[in-house]
């Protein structure tokens, strides 16, 4: 799929991020197409979204900034979103191995409050998952239909996240 998310599911995280008090996570493996995503939903809804690439930084989707300085690395990314005063949207893809191993030790050690103005949406590896979390966190599940991850191709039903 060259979209990390359909129209279906952005909708279904636009209203997801709108009532969140608590962090939000989804699991992929991939992030094809994350950028795209993220930032049709900020052009639609008019917040603004960062998204961050371990090693870059922070980067504000809907403009042509370079990354915010001193975000690279996670726990940097993470402090300089918390001190934001007005409703922004993080989204933090840490199902790499490296950011992945980073932001287990940071919530090891740490037990941020990811609530308020600020929204903040992490994708983690599918079938792995961190006790912060499990214990402070909403998973975002996606209502698709059947299964809620099944589409019809060539008469059969086949899971969304194999297609090419």
């Amino acid at each position: 799929m060259s979209e990390f998310l359909s129209s279906h599911e952005l909708l279904n995280l636009e209203d997801e991020l709108r009532s969140a008090n608590q962090p939000l996570y989804v699991h992929k493996n991939s992030n094809d197409g994350l950028d795209k995503s993220i930032k049709s939903l900020s052009l639609r809804t008019g917040w603004a979204c960062y998204l961050w690439t371990d090693g870059l930084g922070l980067q504000n989707l809907k403009s042509t900034e370079p990354p915010a300085p001193k975000t690279g690395e996670f726990k940097e990314a993470i402090r300089f979103a918390l001190e934001r005063k007005h409703f922004s949207v993080f989204v933090f893809p840490i199902n790499g191995k490296d950011a992945w191993l980073d932001a287990k030790l940071f919530f090891s050690r740490h037990t941020p409050e990811l609530n308020g103005v600020v929204k903040f949406m992490f994708i983690l590896p599918k079938e792995k998952n961190h006790k912060y979390f499990m214990d402070f966190g909403k998973i975002v599940t996606f209502n698709m239909g059947l299964d809620g991850n099944f589409v019809l191709r060539d008469g059969q039903w086949v899971s969304a996240n194999d297609l090419p």
